[in-house]
């Protein structure tokens, strides 16, 4: 097992259900009515899937997740078997891991007056992230992340930063710090924990460097401010976002399988 991993203590119950209103933020992250089915590497997985009751039978908007730690190789046919795809991976950098540092575009601090155009590159992500199959663009997306995004200008230390080109926003990046990563610190047993909760680059300037100097430009200050790991959220078979975290130090700690609809 990979030595980032926490420990697993036992549960009484691995099943649990949660549902979420259509206009909360946490709707555009996946389907509003979710079974989660809690890993154990002493637990047989297959008999947990075969007794799970699950609700929702073709209904889209209920999903069964089972998130198990990318290196638990043996969980992957037993999942494959019950109808699960690998669709969101957990990924993990350690601390001076994959500079790239060729690109000399303009990165900045967020500011209020820069609402509308972050808003708009965190919805194109999400429209593009649409396409494999955990994210959805609701209705009131744009809504809940403006007021997300502002949320973090509020913050003690600058977390969100915007790369330029010829005087134009064409990315932007935000990232939680420790204290405001604890919902996510528990799938590692490093501390402290930052998490990067957006990379977007403007579709028609992608493949010139921008994405690196976000991430470069994040990487250099999480790494000052001495965070001991920094973990994000990919989609799997996202054919730009993979290969681009790998080759800037990260690798894969958790993979979340879905069925969906759950039954």
């Amino acid at each position: 097992m990979d030595s980032l991993l926490p420990e697993f203590p036992r549960v009484n119950d691995p099943y649990s259900f949660s549902e979420l209103s259509e206009d909360a933020l946490n709707a555009t992250w996946g389907a509003l009515r979710t079974h989660s089915l809690k890993w154990h590497p002493d637990a047989d997985l297959d008999s947990q899937l075969r007794h799970w009751a699950l609700t929702g039978t073709g209904d889209h908007e209920t999903a069964a997740l089972v998130t198990v730690p990318s290196r638990a190789v043996e969980a992957a046919d037993t999942l494959v078997r019950h109808g699960f795809a690998p669709l969101l991976v957990t990924a993990a950098r350690l601390p001076g891991r994959g500079h790239d540092g060729g690109s000399t575009v303009k990165i900045r601090p967020l500011t209020s007056a820069d609402l509308d155009v972050a808003v708009q590159l965190n919805l194109e992500t999400v429209r593009f992230d649409s396409r494999f199959g955990m994210v959805n663009p609701r209705p009131s997306s744009a809504e809940r992340l403006r007021e997300h995004i502002a949320e973090l200008l509020d913050r003690a230390e600058p977390c969100a930063w915007l790369a330029e080109s010829e005087g134009e926003v064409v990315g932007f990046l935000y990232y939680d710090l420790p204290g405001h990563s604890d919902w996510i610190a528990g799938r590692t047993r490093v501390r402290p924990v930052a998490y990067i909760g957006l990379l977007g680059v403007r579709e028609d300037a992608r493949g010139g460097g921008i994405g690196a100097a976000l991430a470069d430009h994040a990487h250099d200050l999480l790494d000052a401010a001495g965070v001991g790991v920094t973990l994000l959220h990919h989609a799997l078979p996202n054919p730009l976002s993979t290969p681009f975290w790998y080759s800037h130090g990260y690798r894969p700690l958790w993979t979340t399988w879905q069925r969906r609809p759950a039954r």
